[in-house]
């Protein structure tokens, strides 16, 4: 079924494939939908090892798919997610590690105090606020660093950091005898910084409550992450639309700006 994802060829008759959603084409696999390709990433993220997206395969599959914006764009956050289990990141003086990953469905789940350290992958493709949740917990400390996670390849976005604050007191329930320290983390293709938000406060008739609280946002370029992974982006860009990374980048190969609303 991977290989129907990444359009590899596939040897025999594969008599496996249903042919309702999965189907060969000159030898070659192929899926009919996008609820095809969600249903087999799915499938990966839940029974297949943490590294399943780091073969050499998914690199040389985004040159074949160099045409479909929003499959690679798919493609390169499960590649990134992937990237930041196996072998997390460091970036300035700040540092996400390597940690299994657990998925979920629905738009919300409860963090763990038991786990020291994880990566919450929602499994829905339309989760419109992050692709993943980095936890590190320190129970005797009794403190948790809560790193929210969008990747982007795109040129516009929507405003990811609003609809997860907007379930916040959901994905915090189980940490309230915990002191958090939060940020929301940018990975995408022409931008670095940082920025230091402060809470908003929304005034109730009996009290106040909190509606999105102080964080640090962060903006990490994916060659921070997996330098081949820029490298290949930036050589299936068509020319003109590298922007400023994918600029470098081709240079870089010749010789061998992501957007973010603000709140």
């Amino acid at each position: 079924m991977k290989d129907c994802l990444i359009h590899n060829h596939v040897s025999g008759t594969a008599p496996m494939l249903d042919y309702c959603y999965f189907y060969l084409e000159n030898g070659y696999g192929r899926y009919t939908c996008g609820l095809a390709r969600q249903g087999i990433i799915e499938f990966l993220r839940i029974y297949a090892e943490e590294s399943v997206f780091l073969g050499p395969e998914w690199y040389l599959a985004l040159m074949s798919l160099k045409n479909n914006p929003s499959v690679i764009g798919f493609t390169v956050e499960q590649m990134v997610i992937s990237r930041l289990a196996s072998s997390g990141l460091r970036w300035g003086d700040k540092v996400i590690h390597p940690a299994p990953l657990t998925s979920f469905s629905g738009s919300v789940t409860v963090l763990s105090t038991d786990k020291p350290s994880t990566y919450y992958i929602p499994l829905h493709f339309n989760f419109k606020a992050i692709d993943a949740l980095y936890a590190e917990v320190n129970e005797h400390k009794k403190t948790v660093n809560v790193v929210a996670i969008q990747v982007t390849v795109a040129k516009r976005h929507t405003d990811s950091e609003t609809k997860f604050f907007a379930d916040w007191e959901a994905w915090t329930s189980s940490l309230r005898s915990f002191t958090i320290t939060l940020m929301f983390l940018w990975i995408v293709e022409s931008k670095r910084g940082r920025d230091e938000v402060e809470a908003k406060l929304i005034e109730l008739r009996q009290r106040q409550i909190t509606a999105i609280p102080a964080h640090a946002t962060h903006w990490v370029m994916i060659d921070q992450v997996d330098k081949l992974l820029a490298e290949t982006l930036a050589t299936i860009r068509p020319q003109g639309d590298v922007g400023v990374m994918g600029e470098a980048m081709a240079v870089h190969i010749s010789h061998r700006e992501s957007y973010y609303d603000s709140l």
